[in-house]
């Protein structure tokens, strides 16, 4: 009985080995998305800006 429950031991300690790296790759995955998304917004933000400020060019370059 004793070599099953030291084989089980193993078992579960790879199992939480591994569910804690999963965690932290799903942490990273977060963070990557999350500045991904700030970064979007911001170029998008700027794109509009200047669009806005430079809004008659634009008009201009679309028309001939």
């Amino acid at each position: 009985m004793e070599p099953r429950f030291t084989e089980l031991e193993t078992h579960l300690k790879y199992i939480r080995r591994d569910m804690d790296e999963v965690r932290g790759d799903v942490k990273a995955i977060k963070y990557r998305l999350a500045y991904a998304a700030g970064a979007t917004a911001v170029v998008i933000t700027l794109l509009g800006w200047i669009a806005n400020s430079r809004f008659d060019q634009v008009v201009a370059l679309i028309s001939r």
